[in-house]
């Protein structure tokens, strides 16, 4: 099934995305209890012997328990104290990013079920001028802040430049020499970008930041905001944070309508056993993905539990720092990825609940821009005995103890993978035996999903297991590898390029395909990967995203989108 990545006004810029099924757990639900008045309360002095008015009381007393009916759906995941420092989405790290959707709109949502773009913040899927390097947005002005104040186009221009003032926060780079040159309101319902060249992706970025208030952080320093009474336009309104949930309000002027549900509860959880556990009891509704895989079979037993695919936008990985000794010959690291059976890591980690990570990187769902024939090639197959043969090949010899050594250089790393996160363990497990099969010898050290993401962003690891989100657009994608997106190990990388991977052709790829037409960036994206899958910056293991959700206690999901996202959210419906 073939779906556009654009948006109605730019189809002819963008590229088919094909939807992979990736399989999701799911839960069991329970539901809160609500403010109803005891069977029969009449109000004291009120009661009389007529019939007509214990009629009227009954209607009055009903009509008053629907109105103060506490509706809360319960949502669970992992939630570090080290993720609850800030509320401030500008920033990368102090902060649960999932929360943000729920409270913040950006211009347009990426919904990974369709592949394409709806409307958030737009009230349009804009235009672009003939020259491809002017992209106008009319807005949604029915939407407005939490605090009552009148969202505009200023808002959104601050917005973006804030991202330019301050490049740290631009993760995408979208103010790099080639993209954005200006950022506008040119009335109160219309914003434009101005392009230094064409950059047809740029719709599918702009679904990846959300915009912010400009009369509360005009205020502040964007880098240092902590934001911790976070107002936004979304369907959730911030109420707080505890060491137990994160408490959201339906926004009752919504701009699509109030949410059904009353309260949002996002139960913070130290590991992902303690929320397969907590699914498994019914005692929340969902999670935003969060499961231990190994549950997977337990938690299907259950009728109400349901399993939503779609393709995924994260891809696991071994991340490998491409500057430290040993690790920065290509030899070692191709032989990193005939060490490891990745098939294998699917089947026995992931309960088979994921897609087979494709050599070159690009994610299965982008469909046809994905080099296919790569996941068949004999040199990139799992072979132990291939691994050692191309170390032997490149000059490295066995030493005593059977790890491999040249010019004093011994290929013996630190291997990070996350805590308390079972799946992750047993796949860390594996790949470690399988790489000691190889000749490579590592030592784990556990962390947490937090500290692993800072230990990536500066380069402060030999080998690392972790996952890598890309914004929905395969130029972002394989842009995680151009050298613009990283900086030299103990400096924080401006963008994904956590590898500290450099190299000139895809540099050169990357940068002619970002303003070529349709068939020519396709066949530049076929080169791209198959640099990647021959130089092997990061071996990738698997694309996956997993939604569970339950519908025992609540109904009307809206399963176009992801289940627990938002947009399906402020639809459920109490059973």
């Amino acid at each position: 099934m073939k779906v556009s990545l654009g948006i109605a006004t730019t189809n002819k810029r963008m590229f088919p995305l094909m939807a992979t099924a990736l399989l999701s757990a799911a839960l069991i639900a329970g539901c809160s209890g609500n403010g109803n008045q005891p069977a029969g309360a009449v109000a004291e002095g009120k009661a009389t012997n007529t019939k007509a008015n214990a009629a009227a009381a009954d209607s009055a007393k009903s009509d008053n328990s629907a109105k103060t009916e506490k509706i809360s759906y319960r949502l669970g995941d992992v939630v570090n104290p080290e993720q609850a420092n800030n509320f401030n989405p500008f920033l990368k790290t102090g902060n649960y990013r999932p929360v943000f959707d729920y409270i913040y709109d950006a211009l347009y949502y990426f919904n990974p079920v369709e592949g394409k773009l709806i409307n958030r913040l737009a009230a349009d899927g804009g235009a672009w001028s003939d020259d491809g390097k002017t992209f106008t947005v009319k807005l949604n002005l029915a939407a407005k802040w939490h605090d009552g104040q009148p969202f505009t186009a200023e808002d959104v221009a601050y917005t973006f430049q804030a991202l330019k003032d301050h490049p740290v926060l631009d993760s995408y780079q979208l103010w790099n020499e080639s993209r954005l040159t200006q950022v506008e309101a040119s009335a109160q319902d219309t914003i434009v970008f101005q392009l230094n060249s064409p950059f047809p992706s740029l719709p599918n970025y702009l679904s990846t930041v959300p915009i912010v208030p400009k009369h509360i952080f005009e205020k502040e320093d964007p880098e240092t905001f902590l934001n911790k009474t976070p107002i936004g336009t979304g369907a959730f309104v911030f109420r707080s944070i505890n060491e137990s949930a994160i408490l959201l309000d339906a926004n009752p002027d919504f701009f699509e309508g109030a949410p059904k549900i009353t309260e949002l509860v996002i139960q913070r959880f130290k590991d992902s056993p303690a929320v397969t556990l907590s699914l498994q009891k019914g005692e929340i509704q969902g999670t935003t993905g969060t499961i231990a895989m190994p549950s997977l079979p337990k938690l299907l037993e259950n009728k109400d539990n349901k399993l939503q695919q779609f393709p995924g936008l994260a891809s696991y990985a071994v991340i490998i720092n491409n500057e430290k000794p040993g690790l920065k010959d290509p030899a070692v690291r191709k032989a990193i990825q005939q060490a490891i059976n990745r098939e294998e890591v699917v089947e026995k980690g992931e309960m088979g609940a994921a897609t087979v990570g494709n050599p070159g990187f690009l994610s299965q769902g982008f469909g046809s821009l994905v080099d296919a024939e790569l996941a068949s090639k004999p040199e990139l197959q799992f072979n132990l005995e291939q691994a050692n043969k191309t170390l032997t090949d490149a000059g490295y010899a066995k030493n005593g103890k059977g790890i491999y050594e040249k010019d004093g250089v011994k290929l013996s790393f630190t291997y990070y993978m996350a805590a308390n996160a079972p799946a992750q363990n047993k796949e860390g497990a594996m790949i470690t035996e399988w790489l000691k099969q190889a000749g490579i010898e590592t030592t784990i050290k556990l962390a947490t999903w937090p500290e692993l993401t800072s230990l990536a962003t500066a380069g402060n690891y030999d080998l690392i297991q972790n996952g890598i989100t890309v914004p929905p657009d395969p130029q972002a994608a394989l842009e995680v590898f151009h050298s613009k997106m990283t900086a030299p190990s103990g400096q924080n990388a401006p963008g994904l390029n956590w590898a500290r991977f450099r190299d000139d052709q895809i540099d050169g790829w990357l940068d002619q395909a970002a303003s070529a037409g349709p068939d020519e960036r396709a066949e530049l994206y076929k080169k791209v990967q198959a640099r990647i899958a021959e130089v092997v910056p990061i071996v990738t293991l698997y694309s996956t995203g997993k939604i569970p959700y339950s519908e025992t206690a609540f109904a009307n999901y809206d399963t176009s989108v992801p289940a627990t996202s938002v947009l399906s959210l402020a639809k459920v419906t109490k059973k």
